[in-house]
């Protein structure tokens, strides 16, 4: 990992008090950056106020506007004098942001907004574009893959120094494991390649493209960018490739692999 994430939100409990306790532990024992993540604003300053070192607070959004009472002008001037970066979440008034114009559109205003009234860099702006399920067979959820891929490649274009994040796996949620894999893998090779700088990940459940049968890597790549034609359906066949595949069985197909290997090629 090069950040940790650190989310103490839990119904029920004292979120002030345990950010407290679980960002001073982390200040002291943790070599990497700390990712504050909360929707409540008392919770992540008192973070803040915890990590000598530069954190990344997670998250702003246009979610309920920009009015004075909006999280937004309550969380700034905390983050402004604590010199944090920030996340940025393509959420507006009108909710999660779907298509890939409706993404460059929220992000550019909140761009906009940080840099030109709180006077951030473009370079400490994280946004996540997000993604959806494209698992669902939903004729609504079919482009969503491709509208996230177009959207972070035109905001590194419009912005070249702004970075950009994705929570990777939303988009497999509802296909079996060993597939989830696959499709992740592929879907996070495909957003590194448009501009993606970062990403929410299960390293060990990525796969390098090398290491996807082919016919399992084009279909996943059809499923990403919607190409269906007469009597295809990539979902269909993605779901059939991967029937009665668990995990365990990719791992003892690549231990195999390894095995016939000679020794020094192993190594």
């Amino acid at each position: 990992a090069h950040m940790i994430d650190l989310c103490v939100d839990y119904v029920g409990r004292d979120g002030v008090a345990d950010m407290k306790e679980l960002a001073f532990r982390f200040a002291t024992a943790a070599t990497l950056p700390i990712v504050l993540d909360s929707t409540e604003v008392p919770v992540l300053e008192a973070g803040l106020e915890m990590l000598g070192g530069r954190a990344v607070v997670n998250s702003v959004s246009f979610e309920d506007g920009n009015g004075p009472d909006s999280k937004l002008q309550r969380l700034m001037p905390i983050i402004r004098e604590h010199g944090s970066a920030v996340v940025v979440m393509c959420i507006d008034e009108e909710g999660q942001a779907r298509t890939a114009e409706w993404k460059v559109r929220v992000a550019s205003r909140m761009i906009e907004e940080l840099t030109g009234t709180w006077g951030m860099h473009v370079q400490d702006i994280v946004v996540d574009c997000l993604t959806f399920t494209i698992g669902t067979g939903q004729e609504e959820s079919r482009k969503d893959a491709l509208e996230t891929i177009e959207a972070i490649r035109e905001l590194k274009r419009r912005y070249p120094d702004v970075q950009t994040t994705l929570g990777l796996s939303n988009v497999s949620f509802g296909l079996n494991p060993a597939a989830r894999i696959v499709l992740n893998s592929v879907f996070l090779h495909e957003c590194v390649d448009a501009g993606l700088d970062s990403a929410i990940v299960h390293a060990s459940k990525i796969l390098p493209m090398n290491r996807i049968p082919e016919e399992e890597r084009k279909v996943a790549l059809d499923l990403v960018y919607d190409r269906r034609a007469d009597g295809y359906d990539p979902l269909h066949r993605f779901m059939e490739l991967f029937e009665g595949v668990d995990t365990k069985a990719m791992k003892g197909a690549r231990a195999a692999e390894l095995a016939a290997l000679p020794l020094w090629e192993r190594l």
